[in-house]
């Protein structure tokens, strides 16, 4: 059977393959955090930002900020990704 794994696997590849597929790099973001992959998850929503932060309605921006939320500001994660996401805001 297809299982989570699997998918996240093969969305890793399709990144690979297509580096700049804001879409794609989204999709794995959300995957990965479902999987308690928590850094890889932000890293990739951070790198999405800095290659364009407006493409669709900011949509990396607003997922991070809902991951954000979901873990709370006391987390590790998001202390550190909130001070990365401030350096790429006003760079």
């Amino acid at each position: 059977s297809y299982t989570a794994i699997d998918q996240l696997e093969s969305l890793k590849e399709k990144v690979n393959k297509n580096p700049d597929d804001l879409q794609l790099k989204l999709d794995l973001s959300i995957a990965l955090f479902g999987n308690d992959q928590i850094e890889d998850s932000f890293n990739l929503l951070l790198s999405s930002i800095k290659i364009d932060r407006n493409w669709n309605e900011q949509a990396a921006r607003k997922q991070l900020l809902k991951f954000f939320q979901t873990l709370g500001v006391n987390s590790e994660e998001v202390t550190v990704a909130r001070r990365q996401l401030s350096a790429i805001l006003f760079s």
